[in-house]
């Protein structure tokens, strides 16, 4: 495996720089040796740039042979999106808590499931109980509490619902709040290895 590097400066490279990653990564000329010492430095550097040849290259032939291509994209990944200012680490952190949301939200819908289910089955279960009413009167106390089951039911579905419908405009606005460009269009998971201190693991 090539040798170690440090994160490059952005500075450092020019467009002629980039071009000559390209022409060498696609390039059948390309030693295994070259491919893996290109693929490093785009790994230690932070650029829009460097993340799209590593995806490109990743689609190649001679993928393969940089065994560890993988990690170098991850590698990148986390370098190009490491915050470098408050502004960032705000979006950074607005990021986590849209992440967040959507779990409260997955949750929320899974609860709004279950509510469902039993508002179903309690009202097939009296729509059986009322057709059996004319045999059997007692069975209108069953129905009864049927009824308040399915009040009960339906009155924590319409909450679950409201309580989703505010997280969802809170989400909205928090996505809003992100200035950092490169951010912008990200999602939550694509942070997910990115800690704050103090963040709960």
């Amino acid at each position: 495996m090539t040798e170690h590097k440090k994160i490059q400066y952005p500075e450092d490279f020019s467009e002629k720089d980039y071009q000559y990653f390209r022409y060498k990564l696609f390039s059948d000329d390309a030693t295994k040796e070259e491919l893996e010492d290109i693929c490093m430095s785009l790994a230690h550097l932070p650029t829009e740039e460097a993340k799209k040849l590593l995806e490109e290259f990743k689609h190649s032939e001679r993928a393969a042979e940089v065994e560890w291509l993988e990690v170098a994209i991850e590698e990148n990944q986390f370098h190009y999106l490491m915050p470098e200012n408050e502004q960032e680490e705000r979006d950074f952190l607005i990021l986590k808590m849209i992440g967040e949301k959507d779990g409260m939200i997955v949750d929320l819908m899974g609860e709004c499931q279950r509510h469902k289910y039993r508002i179903d089955k309690y009202e097939i279960e009296s729509e059986a109980l009322q057709h059996l009413l004319s045999e059997n009167p007692d069975l209108e106390i069953d129905i009864s509490v049927l009824h308040d089951l399915i009040v009960i039911e339906k009155n924590n579905l319409e909450e679950k619902e409201k309580e989703i419908e505010k997280i969802e405009k809170i989400r909205t606005r928090l996505k809003d709040m992100i200035k950092t460009e490169r951010l912008k269009n990200l999602s939550p998971m694509d942070i997910k290895n990115f800690h704050f201190d103090g963040e709960k693991l």
